[in-house]
């Protein structure tokens, strides 16, 4: 669900680490973590909200207020007055169709003339704000009847859906998107419940006051977090916290990381 992407393209905040980038808590971009989980911890449904929370307590973060995210909270604001809504569909195809019409800066710019030391250059205009709209969407999945879950489905406005002359329909361009985006959520859920099916085989023996179930969501979910991160989040000690390493070690779904001591899980 991040949106991380480089400043110079517009594409959103800020940085772009990667396809491989999956440690968000280990991320080097401090400050613009700390904003985005403290805005879906204002704007998202319940259980995204809690997440957030989770996180920036792990962190041992303070909810942060940044104006980088004033596109997403006005896609938001159009959005949430569709709602509710029986056609999910028909409901994006208006707020699409709205962004374009009324709020300039979500659409695409194609190429633009700039004067350099008496000589004029041509360069690609500023990108819009494609990944606020997708965030602000992601943000309410009761859209698709899923508000009590905790998913957030990606990508439901892509670029595509913002150039000034779209390629296809919006009702076509948006089915393919949802479309992905819903094989996206199916992979994630899959690999979900695996992960949880094997730390319940592998912890079954514990005593049911251990933390180390617990915890192997948490670093299932969020990728390697340190003791001292772990302990914050679950509102547990250090000790405990360690404790709970230990038999996550034993059980070979963990290992602490040489360098940083962070607890990774071990994939299959």
């Amino acid at each position: 669900m991040l949106c991380h992407a480089t400043a110079f393209e517009n594409l959103g905040p800020e940085h772009n680490p990667g396809l491989g980038a999956t440690e968000l808590t280990r991320s080097w971009y401090a400050a613009e973590r700390q904003d985005f989980l403290s805005w879906i911890s204002r704007r998202g449904p319940p259980p995204l909200a809690r997440a957030a929370q989770l996180t920036l307590a792990a962190k041992d973060a303070r909810e942060s207020f940044s104006g980088t995210f004033e596109a997403a909270d006005r896609a938001l604001e159009r959005l949430d007055d569709l709602l509710p809504a029986r056609e999910p569909q028909a409901v994006l195809t208006e707020w699409l169709r709205q962004l374009r019409a009324d709020e300039v800066d979500f659409l695409e710019g194609g190429s633009e003339e700039v004067l350099i030391e008496g000589r004029v250059f041509h360069r690609f205009a500023a990108r819009g704000s494609a990944w606020a709209a997708s965030l602000a969407v992601a943000m309410r999945p009761q859209l698709f009847a899923l508000g009590a879950a905790p998913l957030a489905l990606a990508g439901l406005a892509p670029r595509s859906v913002f150039r000034a002359q779209p390629e296809s329909p919006l009702p076509a361009l948006l089915a393919s998107a949802i479309g992905a985006a819903a094989g996206d959520v199916a992979t994630d859920l899959a690999a979900v419940a695996a992960m949880v099916a094997r730390g319940e085989e592998r912890l079954a023996d514990l005593y049911a006051s251990s933390q180390a179930p617990a915890m192997w969501q948490l670093i299932g979910a969020l990728g390697p977090l340190t003791r001292a991160e772990l302990a914050r989040a679950l509102g547990v000690t250090r000790r405990t916290a360690s404790q709970a390493a230990q038999a996550l070690e034993k059980a070979d779904l963990a290992a602490l990381r040489p360098g940083d001591h962070a607890l990774v899980p071990n994939r299959p």
